[in-house]
């Protein structure tokens, strides 16, 4: 053990012998040296945790031994006691600044020796101590860091999946064209929304909010997204297979709700609020149910904006809910914006909050722009708004305009 071995350094072999004899007697591994520099190779061989130097010495000094031992790079602590017949204060700071640790007065008294040996050991003990709850530290964080880089990895893989499921930012499905930006406060949202065709000539959307953040949420969300699928006709709340007529017919938004609220009955408390929706492109109909979902915004040519709904309730929270159908009728050029309660409860740095009216008086103002446009100058706006970092709950802007021919 480092702390059991002793370097007993002095040019006088007879001064010398007296502490080895004494230090051996008690148990310790004395090495000699015979001047500093005699030490300094000693020490570059072998670690050696207590050095006791005479001050007074050839070539190297005790105290520069001291500043050389101080400035060698090491995995271990060296004790340092120089023994000195100087007495002086100016004596004593000299070898502390030179990196001594204790003092011996000579002639070295045998008692002195033994609690000065022991406080060395004491201050070894606890220096090595210290190193292997370092390194032991060290290791749990390098393992923490591996463990963290896989759950990133996981994440970003899961963030990816995620994001896949979304439509292309600029999309279009028969008459009806859309735009979104999806901005999630972690790697993966609770946020999730898609527009497809559910016939010929029917176009479906929806956008759905899962309550809570990061993983649990999104798997929620991920799976819902994979059950509003209208390939997956069999078992689908989308379609309903007619005997009779031996086809799937399309089901009313609010049936798909209601059959939702029915299925997610949540054991965990968690639930979802959305809006699912349907536009007859043939006719500009169009027809919605809200559960909980913030109310989407219509803006028809030359209109007042109208809000659509009134909430409804959250789906999960309370089975055998019966949800209402939203009518309207489109004309080509109009538009319809869909959004996550984010929007609407972004906080500025002061804590107010973005809110409907102000979404609204954005909408109004920006009405005759393009989707892209729209979007962009609303996500603007909130940036603006917010006026730091990033967003606290995940942000969804989903946006729809008819441009069939009626």
């Amino acid at each position: 053990m480092i702390g059991k071995k002793i370097l007993l350094v002095d040019d006088d072999p007879a001064i010398r012998s007296i502490p080895a004899l004494l230090l051996r007697k008690w148990g310790y591994n004395v090495i000699e040296a015979s001047d500093g520099q005699h030490a300094l190779d000693i020490l570059g061989r072998e670690p050696i945790g207590l050095v006791i130097s005479d001050w007074v010495m050839p070539f190297v000094t005790g105290i520069e031994l001291c500043r050389k031992i101080r400035a060698t790079e090491s995995d271990h602590y060296t004790y340092l006691i120089l023994c000195t017949s100087k007495g002086e204060k100016a004596d004593l700071i000299e070898g502390m600044e030179a990196g001594a640790d204790d003092f011996l007065v000579k002639p070295i008294n045998k008692e002195e020796l033994r609690v000065r040996v022991r406080a060395g050991e004491r201050v070894l003990e606890l220096e090595r101590g210290l190193a292997a709850r370092n390194r032991e530290l060290s290791k749990c964080n390098d393992e923490l860091r591996a463990a963290y880089g896989h759950i990133e990895a996981d994440l970003k893989a899961a963030a990816w999946m995620q994001s896949n499921l979304l439509p292309s930012p600029s999309h279009r499905t028969l008459n009806v064209t859309s735009e979104s930006r999806f901005r999630p406060s972690s790697y993966v949202a609770g946020d999730i929304f898609n527009i497809f065709a559910v016939d010929d000539h029917r176009v479906g959307f929806y956008l759905l909010d899962v309550s809570g953040h990061g993983v649990p949420a999104a798997m929620l969300s991920v799976t819902l997204s994979m059950v509003l699928s209208p390939e997956s006709a069999q078992g689908s709340p989308l379609k309903r297979y007619n005997a009779t007529t031996k086809s799937h017919e399309v089901v009313s938004p609010s049936e798909v709700i209601a059959d939702l609220n029915r299925r997610f009955q949540s054991k965990d408390d968690r639930y979802f609020t959305m809006i699912y929706g349907l536009v007859d492109t043939h006719t500009g109909k169009l027809t919605l149910t809200q559960a909980g979902h913030p109310s989407p915004v219509l803006i028809h040519q030359g209109q007042p904006l109208q809000l659509l709904g009134e909430g409804g309730v959250p789906v999960g929270l309370c089975p055998d809910m019966e949800y209402e159908t939203i009518h309207a009728t489109l004309s080509p050029g109009d538009k319809l914006v869909l959004y996550s309660d984010a929007v609407t409860e972004c906080a500025n740095p002061v804590g107010a909050l973005f809110g409907e009216e102000r979404l609204i008086n954005y909408l109004s103002a920006a009405r005759a722009k393009c989707l892209p446009k729209m979007l962009e100058g609303l996500e603007f706006e909130m940036e603006q708004w917010r006026g730091r970092g990033e967003f606290d709950d995940d942000v969804s802007l989903f946006a729809l305009e008819f441009t069939g021919d009626l």
